[in-house]
C-alpha cells in the first residue's frame, strides 16, 4: 500500500510542476498541459523506483556500524554538492535566457550534485560528523562480529568457548558454509561423514544456546568457487573476525588484511607453561618414534615424549622437564624418568 501511495504521489507532483511551469511543449496531437502531464507523471514514477531502490540499499546496508556511518557521510556530502549545485544553477538561469531547455539543464544539475555527493559521502569510511560531543574519556571498542569456518565448527573447541562469553560479539554463520557442512556429513567416506555431522550437532547446540549470539546469514557469492575465499570477502564485507583452526586460511587471511582468530593458537597460549627442571605426573601409552622413548598425553592434549619411557610403557610415572618445542601443530613436551622407585603402576 505504502508503495502505491509513494508512485501516485510522485506521478502527480511531477505532472503538477511540469503542467504549471509548461516544461514540455505539445507533442504530436497532444496539447502542451497534457504533454506536460504524462511526461511529469512520467518522471514522477522513475524518481519513485529511485526513492524505493535507494531506501531498500540503505536498509540492507546499515545493519553494521560501519554502514551507518557511511550513510551520513553521504547525506552530509551529498547534501553539500547538491548546494553547490544549486549555485550553479543560479548561475546558469541568470547567464542565459530563461527557457525549456534551462530549466531542465537546472533541473539536470541538481539531480547530478546530489547523486555525486551520495555516491562519493557513501564511499568514506571514516565519519565526517560527529553525532556526539567529544570525551576524553576512551570508551572501549565495539566487539567485531565473529565469522566461523567448517573448520573450527567441526573441531567443536568453539562451542566450549562461545558459551563461557569468549570470545565477545555476534557469531556469523553463512549459508554456503552451512551447506558445506551437509557436504561434508553426506559423503561417502565415513570418515569424513561423522565430522560432518559432529559439526552440524555443535551448530545445533549453538543455534539453541540462548547465551550465544548467533545468526545465520542468507549470502553466498556465485561467482566465487572457492569457499575460503567467499570468508575473506564476508569477513571485509561485515567487517568481522574470520574464527578458524585452518592454517593455510589463517595465513591467507592475514595477507588480506582480515582480522583472525585461530582457535588453535589461542588453545596453545593459554596452556600451562612447564620450565626445565619441574616435574610432573605422566601416564605412558606408547612407544615413541625413537629406541627407548615412550610417549604420553597431558589433559589438554599436549604430546610428551619420555627417554628411557618404553619400558614404562602402560604406567603412571613421575617425569622430570627437560625441554618444550612449540611447533605449528602444537606443544611437545621432552622429559625423563625422575626416578625408578617413584613410578607406580
Amino acid at each position: 500500500m505504502a508503495r502505491v501511495l509513494l508512485y501516485l504521489f510522485l506521478s502527480a507532483v511531477g505532472a503538477g510542476v511540469t503542467t504549471r511551469n509548461g516544461l514540455v511543449p505539445p507533442l504530436g496531437p497532444l496539447p502542451g498541459w497534457a504533454s506536460s502531464a504524462v511526461v511529469g507523471a512520467l518522471a514522477g514514477v522513475f524518481l519513485a523506483w529511485g526513492v524505493r531502490f535507494a531506501w531498500r540499499e540503505i536498509s540492507l546496508r546499515t545493519v553494521r556500524e560501519e554502514s551507518t556511518v557511511r550513510v551520513v557521510n553521504a547525506v552530509f556530502v551529498g547534501l553539500a554538492t547538491a548546494g553547490v549545485g544549486g549555485l550553479l544553477a543560479l548561475a546558469l538561469r541568470l547567464a542565459l535566457s530563461p527557457g525549456v531547455g534551462v530549466r531542465v539543464a537546472e533541473g539536470l544539475i541538481l539531480l547530478l550534485s546530489l547523486l555525486f555527493g551520495l555516491r562519493f559521502g557513501y564511499a568514506l569510511e571514516r565519519p565526517l560528523l560527529s553525532l556526539s560531543a567529544p570525551s576524553r574519556r576512551k570508551s572501549a571498542p565495539a566487539a567485531l562480529p565473529k565469522v566461523l569456518d567448517t573448520s573450527v565448527i567441526i573441531d567443536g573447541r568453539i562451542g566450549v568457548l562461545l558459551k563461557t562469553g569468549f570470545p565477545e560479539g555476534e557469531v556469523l554463520v553463512p549459508e554456503f558454509i552451512l551447506a558445506e557442512l551437509q557436504g561434508v556429513a553426506d559423503s561417502s567416506n565415513s570418515v569424513r561423514r561423522r565430522k560432518g555431522r559432529r559439526g552440524l550437532e555443535v551448530l545445533g547446540e549453538l543455534m539453541r544456546d540462548e547465551s550465544v549470539r548467533i545468526r545465520l546469514l542468507a549470502v553466498d557469492y556465485p561467482e566465487i568457487a572457492e569457499v575460503d575465499r567467499k570468508l575473506i570477502r564476508l569477513a571485509k564485507e561485515q567487517g568481522a573476525c574470520l574464527v578458524t583452526t585452518d592454517y593455510n586460511l589463517n595465513r591467507v587471511a592475514q595477507v588480506e588484511g582480515v582480522r583472525i582468530l585461530n582457535v588453535n593458537e589461542v588453545a596453545n597460549a593459554v596452556r600451562v607453561p612447564f620450565i626445565p627442571g619441574e616435574e610432573l605426573s605422566i601416564e605412558v601409552i606408547d612407544r615413541g618414534e625413537e629406541i627407548g622413548q615412550g610417549v604420553g598425553y597431558l589433559d589438554d592434549g599436549t604430546m610428551v615424549v619420555v627417554e628411557n619411557g618404553r619400558r614404562h610403557v602402560g604406567r603412571t610415572i613421575r617425569a622430570t622437564v627437560k625441554s618444550t618445542l612449540q611447533t605449528e601443530a602444537g606443544r611437545m613436551l621432552f622429559v625423563e624418568p625422575a626416578g625408578e622407585a617413584r613410578w607406580e603402576r
